[in-house]
């Protein structure tokens, strides 16, 4: 299936139950994981409304987790208390296509911030109230009662805190078997080290999993929608700070530190009560890269196919050895990853 206006617009009539009517169909250039398509319409002649689709690669995800899964997780959402897309339908009947999709709503917003990576001083304190934004929109995810909405009817669920990150190392671990290609032995190795220096979780908690600038759907300042949920999972809410670009960077102003992870951390403790130490969003920044090898490994796999994207091909490739560095070089198997970037990420890991 092509996604074309022909194509789309009797499935988009029989699910919403009216004649629809599409104007454009727009493909989104961001993102790796799947493809992501906006398309205006209107149904029986009524106002000019947006939605989003999603569906895989014709050659597959870089996720190994099935699109059904994210499907449920933002169906799941719905019934909670945080700016998220509502879902309108699934669509699977191989009669009408070849590559299941789902279908949400798009909410009037945008990922960019004018002036937010503008590094003037003057825009200091947008940078830090957008952050606090961010935080705040998370600390409502991690009030979620996930038990309730069910969510541990298709995520991997601890045993309780201490089961925290192995649980989450056990996932990539059988992630990785499953795939049955070629043997990384470093990624086996990197389970069972960081499995030995697992710290418990505070809280277990539903945890977003790729968080920051880029991530989420803002208007006027404030968050309208979170979005890319397709990593979520329960266990640690330092997680959550391990993976979150463009929101954690220092700023230092005239030897005084305005921003960065230590007030971060102050920030969601205020909010929540709830006490992160940096050093296991350290250590869940290297479950990240290991988990990021897995996806990259994942991608790698649909090369095989002639339909393959090029994006496959750079996180089948790059991306898989940066995380293979990473790991390794905080298992002191290889130097130090040079640039300020990695610094965290080079220091050993020790939760003892």
């Amino acid at each position: 299936m092509d996604f074309t206006l022909q194509e789309l617009e009797p499935i988009l009539s029989d699910n919403l139950n009216g004649r629809v009517r599409i104007e454009k169909v727009e493909g989104f250039p961001r993102g790796s994981s799947r493809e992501t398509r906006f398309v205006t319409y209107s149904v029986d002649g009524g106002e000019t409304r947006e939605m989003v689709l999603r569906s895989d690669f014709p050659a597959g995800s870089t996720d190994p987790n099935p699109l059904d899964l994210e499907y449920f997780i933002y169906d799941r959402l719905g019934q909670a208390d945080v700016p998220t897309a509502r879902t309108l339908f699934w669509e699977a009947d191989p009669a009408r296509t070849d590559r299941p999709f789902y279908a949400r709503e798009k909410i009037d917003g945008d990922w960019n911030i004018a002036h937010f990576s503008d590094p003037d001083p003057a825009y200091d304190s947008l940078r830090i109230a957008i952050a606090k934004e961010h935080i705040g929109a998370l600390a409502r995810v991690h009030a979620i009662d996930w038990r309730r909405i069910g969510f541990g009817e298709r995520l991997p669920v601890p045993r309780d805190e201490a089961d925290a990150a192995p649980c989450a190392l056990r996932h990539a671990r059988d992630q990785f078997l499953s795939l049955a290609t070629e043997p990384i032995p470093l990624l086996l190795e990197a389970v069972e080290w960081l499995t030995d220096k697992a710290p418990p979780a505070p809280r277990l908690c539903l945890c977003k999993g790729t968080n920051g600038y880029g991530e989420e759907v803002f208007r006027d300042g404030r968050i309208v929608a979170l979005s890319d949920w397709e990593e979520v999972t329960i266990g640690d809410p330092a997680a959550d700070f391990a993976f979150m670009q463009g929101f954690l960077g220092d700023i230092v102003r005239d030897g005084r530190k305005l921003w960065g992870l230590e007030p971060a951390l102050d920030h969601y403790a205020e909010l929540t009560g709830i006490r992160i130490v940096p050093e296991a969003v350290q250590y869940y920044q290297l479950i990240r890269a290991l988990r990021l090898a897995v996806m990259s490994h994942n991608s790698a796999t649909s090369l095989r196919r002639p339909d393959a994207h090029i994006r496959q091909g750079w996180t089948g490739t790059e991306v898989l050895h940066l995380s293979k560095h990473i790991l390794a070089s905080a298992m002191g198997l290889v130097p130090p990853i040079p640039g300020p970037r990695f610094a965290q990420l080079n220091t050993s890991v020790d939760m003892g």
